[in-house]
């Protein structure tokens, strides 16, 4: 058969072809099953990357359970049953597989094709998850995987140039008011007014925090400004939907780079540094990172450099201290929330708020929260002695919970310790949330059934909460004290707490209430009925044996 170009198709490569496109495919690995001889056809990249020998194979999805992580066998076996079967072609399906030892988070995307004489073939193809995606979903803007690339370029090259991370304000206050589809749109109509902006020597990029960042070829400080308040300028004037015109503030956090001494991931915690500081001072113009460097002395970064460096040596000066949580009806202790603290002489005790934005972006944060995990856990298991209902509350790290082996260690230290795992709550901080929901949903439900509660950590601030809490299986939620301060005078406040916490009673979620610093603040909460709450009046943070004390 010929094409109308002489385009032949009875000589056509067929396996060239289909290899070809799913080496296009990135992070993709495609398999073909003959439905009726049950014979399965492994495309080259798909058998390179799990090591299979031969091109055709019988029986094959049987044969392949010898990657599939065992907790996830019987989901397999069912699930990818029912999908030859032509079943449950459009459901999710999440399995991990095994590649070089290690088990990675993969989406199983199916389909059935009919060919010639009605002879059926079983279409699969297999995502790696844990491989970041390039544009981000929602803005259609490039994300951190092609910051990171496209820094590196600049870097090797030695380009000048000013970066400039901004976080626009009450977002998430829109959110509350209008819903999360509606803040959406919103991002999605400030990305199309910022594209606008770009010319050849600018690019806007999208975080997994929901910030953005800018990148000015051969720009400087004077360039910086004045692209900043084009910036503010279209925020404050150009933002409109449906009628509803919104005037956006936003913070900038920036980093003029000439001399390079940093690579990409080392940009990205200087920025998220730098824009806390801003947020700090409520700072209408940029807080450059190099004006932060040199009106310290560089005494800031010696800091973070030795606060690193202690991580390394076994979280040496690193240490836990307590806050207590109490019954919302009685006041008495139920619980902690564990904290970290850091001390080493001649820098003295120094508070999380100064390294903890900028240790998150670091891979160490992994080594620093089992740290935190392990010494509240041991801790914990005398408090319990104390007091029998005891609970213990630790924050996770996106860098914890994207790690496999995480859940793991978890398990293992409970059992070390001889802690009961209904008693143990961990909390999913801000940054948690930008992991993606079906992997975040995926972690959480393994520990659960272990037992492990689960809470959402600082519930209404931040870009995702609301919709993070609809979509994944929390047993609690923590209204940050943010919404508590003042409210006894403000009304907005006031409705804004009591509809979350009437949220969650609906919706079968413990409920916790933070920066309760005065009775007159505890007899109002209390009126809308949370399950705990937590602050200053009960206690300030204290270490292990002081709220043995308390108990």
């Amino acid at each position: 058969m010929e094409g109308s170009r002489g385009f032949d198709l009875n000589v056509l490569d067929f396996s060239g072809i289909l290899n070809k496109t799913a080496d296009l495919i990135k992070d993709s690995y495609v398999f073909i099953t003959d439905t009726e001889s049950d014979i399965t056809y492994i495309t080259d990249k798909a058998a390179q990357y799990f090591n299979i020998k031969e091109q055709f194979c019988h029986d094959f999805y049987n044969k392949f359970k010898k990657y599939v992580n065992p907790y996830d066998i019987e989901e397999y076996e069912r699930e990818m049953s029912r999908r030859i079967n032509g079943e449950a072609l459009s459901e999710e399906l999440w399995i991990q597989f095994k590649h070089k030892e290690e088990y990675y988070m993969f989406e199983i995307s199916a389909g059935i094709y009919k060919g010639q004489n009605n002879k059926g073939y079983f279409v699969a193809s297999l995502k790696n998850m844990n491989v970041a995606p390039e544009i981000d979903a929602l803005t259609d803007l490039f994300g951190r995987v092609r910051f990171e690339k496209d820094m590196d370029y600049n870097i090797k090259i030695g380009r000048k140039t000013a970066v400039i991370e901004v976080e626009i304000d009450h977002l998430n206050d829109i959110k509350m008011v209008y819903g999360s589809k509606f803040a959406d749109r919103l991002q999605k109509n400030i990305t199309i007014s910022l594209i606008y902006k770009m010319d050849r020597n600018s690019a806007v990029y999208r975080l997994e925090n929901s910030n953005l960042v800018f990148v000015l070829r051969y720009a400087g400080r004077s360039e910086a400004l004045s692209y900043i308040a084009k910036i503010r300028k279209l925020l404050e004037n150009d933002i409109e939907i449906d009628g509803t015109h919104f005037e956006l503030k936003c913070y900038a956090g920036g980093i003029l780079l000439d001399d390079y001494d940093c690579m990409a991931d080392e940009i990205i915690s200087r920025l998220e540094y730098t824009l806390a500081r801003s947020k700090e001072k409520k700072r209408i113009d940029i807080v450059f990172f190099n004006d932060l460097v040199r009106v310290n002395g560089g005494n800031g970064m010696e800091i973070l450099k030795v606060i690193h460096q202690s991580v390394l040596n076994g979280c040496d000066g690193f240490f836990v201290v307590y806050q207590t949580i109490v019954n919302a009806d009685t006041g008495k202790i139920a619980g902690a929330e564990a904290l970290i603290r850091w001390k080493k002489e001649p820098y003295g005790v120094v508070s999380p708020g100064l390294f903890i934005d900028w240790i998150e972006e670091n891979p160490c944060m992994y080594e620093l929260g089992n740290f935190i995990l392990e010494s509240a856990i041991k801790d914990s298991a005398y408090f319990l002695k104390e007091n029998p209902d005891f609970f213990i509350n630790i924050n996770v790290s996106a860098k914890q919970l994207e790690r496999l082996e995480f859940k793991d260690f978890v398990l293992d230290i409970l059992k070390k310790y001889n802690f009961p795992a209904n008693h143990l709550c961990l909390e999913i901080t801000e940054r948690c949330r930008d992991l993606p929901v079906k992997l975040l949903r995926k972690e959480i439900m393994y520990m659960q059934v272990e037992g492990i509660h689960f809470a959402m950590d600082d519930y209404g601030t931040g870009s995702s909460s609301a919709s993070t809490v609809i979509q994944v299986p929390f047993n609690e939620i923590k209204i940050d004290m943010s919404f508590v301060t003042g409210i006894t005078e403000n009304k907005k406040q006031q409705a804004m707490v009591k509809q979350m916490i009437d949220f969650g009673n609906d919706a079968g979620l413990n409920t916790c209430v933070e920066g309760i610093d005065s009775e007159k603040v505890q007899d109002y909460i209390r009126k809308l009925n949370p399950t705990w709450m937590q602050g200053y009046l009960y206690s300030k943070p204290v270490v292990a044996d002081d709220l043995i004390k308390l108990l």
